[in-house]
């Protein structure tokens, strides 16, 4: 999408006529995918397990702890993606366009690729990796992001690493609380992409201030290394179950 997204804008499509585009061709696709969708038959269904009350799950300690990791993670992948072009002070659109398919692309991987760390090892220990090879990289941006081999490379690590907050978090609900509470419990630490949208506007902030991102990549990675503390001191709490 990136990809036709760039190419239509440098023929002379406005930004807003190129939403209008994929607006069409978005609505046109998921509609006929829903033709396609059938409801399984009353003997294979089971009775949706009763959500436990909105004010239980927002007090919920592990609840609360679990969603300051995601919201950490997702900021992570909200300030770079967002920003992702002028993370390279070299960069062109071109440069720009490609960098955003890269983090796309290994973004699929990675959903995979942490989803299968998941089923393989304690709930958290994948999480607390996931949040360390973030952390990692955010630290590790100035040297990265050098040329425009680098830009390629940053973006790909990110969007690997952003991809397994999309996953993770979901098994970790389905473990700790059960699988039936996954639509309810994990609906509300999704709402974490809210709370973690504000980061790109934040990181531009800096940048507009300092004439750099470093500041903003290192405040998050700081967030992201609490988080790691964090759920290390109450592991007893959170993955009791484990």
């Amino acid at each position: 999408m990136s990809k036709i997204g760039g190419y239509l804008l440098t023929v002379g499509t406005t930004p807003f006529g190129l939403f209008k585009l994929f607006g069409i061709a978005f609505f046109l696709l998921t509609v006929s995918a829903g033709f396609f969708m059938v409801n399984p038959d009353e003997e294979t269904t089971t009775k949706p397990a009763k959500p436990a009350p909105i004010k239980d799950t927002l007090t919920d300690n592990a609840f609360l702890i679990l969603y300051f990791a995601m919201f950490s993670g997702l900021a992570a992948g909200f300030a770079i993606n967002a920003n992702i072009k002028e993370l390279f002070t070299g960069a062109n659109t071109g440069t720009g366009v490609t960098a955003v398919a890269f983090f796309t692309i290994a973004n699929a991987v990675g959903r995979v690729t942490w989803g299968s760390f998941f089923d393989r090892f304690a709930t958290k220990n994948v999480i607390q990796a996931n949040l360390f090879a973030q952390a990692i990289l955010l630290l590790a941006a100035g040297p990265i992001l050098t040329s425009t081999t680098g830009l390629p490379i940053f973006s790909s690590l990110a969007g690997f690493n952003y991809g397994g907050v999309l996953v993770l978090y979901a098994g970790a609900v389905a473990r700790i609380w059960g699988a039936q509470c996954v639509a309810t419990t994990y609906g509300w630490l999704f709402s974490a992409n809210i709370t973690g949208a504000v980061a790109p506007l934040l990181a531009a902030f800096c940048y507009d201030k300092t004439g750099s991102f470093t500041l903003a990549l290192w405040s998050i990675a700081f967030l992201i290394l609490s988080a790691i503390v964090l759920l290390q001191w109450k592991q007893a709490l959170i993955f009791k179950q484990e």
